[in-house]
């Protein structure tokens, strides 16, 4: 109950209690040769960073792509996949040829952008999650 409490006023402080995510379909089962598109959707969030992650059974979670802007895709991982935004709120995943190496877990994810300068985009840390209230005095 207190985390509920703890992560429902956080959300309210940092102003993301509006924000929801959909990714679409939830689960495909697609044959081998089969084309496939996964949409991601964001709503009450203008200008999000989004990303693309991957995990296949039994393995660590791997960055895809990421896109700062409309238009702007980068490719972290090359797996015969590609990513595309045209519209600011929608980051679509495709290929038109699965193989059998891209079986696995795909996940869209999305981050808070504070301000932006220039092309490169600028997180200002929450105080309760800044890299000096995490340290340990070694004493």
């Amino acid at each position: 109950m207190l985390y509920s409490l703890l992560a429902f006023l956080l959300g309210m402080f940092l102003g993301v209690s509006a924000q929801t995510i959909h990714q679409w379909p939830v689960a495909e089962i697609k044959a081998v040769g089969s084309p496939l598109s996964l949409e991601c959707t964001i709503k009450g969030k203008s200008n999000p960073n989004l990303y693309w992650y991957w995990q296949t059974t039994g393995g660590t979670l791997q960055q895809l792509f990421y896109s700062i802007n409309v238009g702007q895709v980068e490719s972290v991982v090359q797996l015969n996949l590609s990513a595309s935004r045209s519209k600011d709120d929608q980051f679509i995943l495709t290929t038109e040829k699965l193989l059998l190496s891209h079986s696995g877990f795909y996940l869209c994810a999305w981050s808070l952008t504070l301000s932006r300068v220039g092309q490169t985009s600028v997180q200002k840390p929450h105080p309760l999650f800044s890299p000096s209230s995490l340290t340990r005095n070694p004493h």
